[in-house]
Protein backbone atom coordinates (compact mmCIF):
# COMPACT_ATOMS: atom_id res chain seq x y z
CA UNK A 1 0.00 0.00 0.00
CA UNK A 2 1.35 3.43 -0.95
CA UNK A 3 2.05 6.00 1.75
CA UNK A 4 0.03 9.21 1.20
CA UNK A 5 2.07 12.29 0.33
CA UNK A 6 1.12 15.04 2.85
CA UNK A 7 1.93 17.80 0.35
CA UNK A 8 -0.40 16.21 -2.22
CA UNK A 9 -3.16 15.86 0.39
CA UNK A 10 -2.95 19.57 1.20
CA UNK A 11 -3.29 20.48 -2.49
CA UNK A 12 -6.29 18.15 -2.84
CA UNK A 13 -7.97 19.82 0.13
CA UNK A 14 -7.24 23.27 -1.25
CA UNK A 15 -8.97 22.89 -4.62
CA UNK A 16 -11.19 19.75 -4.29
CA UNK A 17 -10.54 18.74 -7.90
CA UNK A 18 -9.10 15.65 -9.53
CA UNK A 19 -8.45 14.27 -12.99
CA UNK A 20 -10.17 11.12 -14.21
CA UNK A 21 -8.49 9.07 -16.96
CA UNK A 22 -9.83 6.35 -19.22
CA UNK A 23 -8.10 3.04 -18.68
CA UNK A 24 -8.00 -0.25 -20.62
CA UNK A 25 -7.17 -3.34 -18.53
CA UNK A 26 -6.17 -6.42 -20.54
CA UNK A 27 -5.79 -9.96 -19.20
CA UNK A 28 -2.46 -11.61 -19.91
CA UNK A 29 -2.67 -15.24 -18.90
CA UNK A 30 0.47 -17.28 -18.20
CA UNK A 31 0.92 -20.17 -20.66
CA UNK A 32 -0.44 -23.52 -19.45
CA UNK A 33 -1.96 -22.02 -16.27
CA UNK A 34 -5.58 -22.33 -15.14
CA UNK A 35 -7.41 -19.00 -14.84
CA UNK A 36 -10.28 -18.85 -12.33
CA UNK A 37 -11.89 -15.48 -13.10
CA UNK A 38 -13.51 -16.61 -16.37
CA UNK A 39 -11.29 -14.38 -18.50
CA UNK A 40 -9.31 -15.58 -21.48
CA UNK A 41 -5.95 -14.30 -22.67
CA UNK A 42 -6.55 -10.97 -24.42
CA UNK A 43 -9.92 -10.25 -22.76
CA UNK A 44 -10.19 -6.71 -21.50
CA UNK A 45 -12.41 -4.10 -19.94
CA UNK A 46 -12.32 -0.34 -20.23
CA UNK A 47 -12.99 2.22 -17.53
CA UNK A 48 -14.29 5.38 -19.20
CA UNK A 49 -14.66 7.90 -16.43
CA UNK A 50 -16.88 6.08 -13.95
CA UNK A 51 -18.30 3.64 -16.52
CA UNK A 52 -17.06 0.05 -16.83
CA UNK A 53 -17.33 -1.29 -20.38
CA UNK A 54 -16.96 -4.92 -21.48
CA UNK A 55 -16.99 -6.00 -25.14
CA UNK A 56 -20.14 -7.79 -26.28
CA UNK A 57 -20.21 -11.44 -25.23
CA UNK A 58 -17.37 -11.10 -22.75
CA UNK A 59 -17.74 -11.45 -18.98
CA UNK A 60 -15.64 -11.41 -15.84
CA UNK A 61 -16.19 -12.65 -12.31
CA UNK A 62 -17.40 -9.85 -10.03
CA UNK A 63 -15.14 -11.19 -7.28
CA UNK A 64 -12.05 -10.96 -9.48
CA UNK A 65 -13.16 -7.56 -10.72
CA UNK A 66 -13.49 -6.22 -7.17
CA UNK A 67 -9.89 -7.23 -6.50
CA UNK A 68 -8.69 -5.64 -9.75
CA UNK A 69 -10.48 -2.36 -9.08
CA UNK A 70 -9.20 -2.20 -5.52
CA UNK A 71 -5.62 -2.69 -6.83
CA UNK A 72 -6.13 0.03 -9.45
CA UNK A 73 -7.12 2.42 -6.67
CA UNK A 74 -3.68 1.95 -5.12
CA UNK A 75 -1.88 3.18 -8.25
Amino acid sequence: MATPDPAHAQVAKANDTFELYDLRVEFICPPNERIFCGAKDGDYFILEGEMLRLPSGQGISIYSLSTDLRALGQV
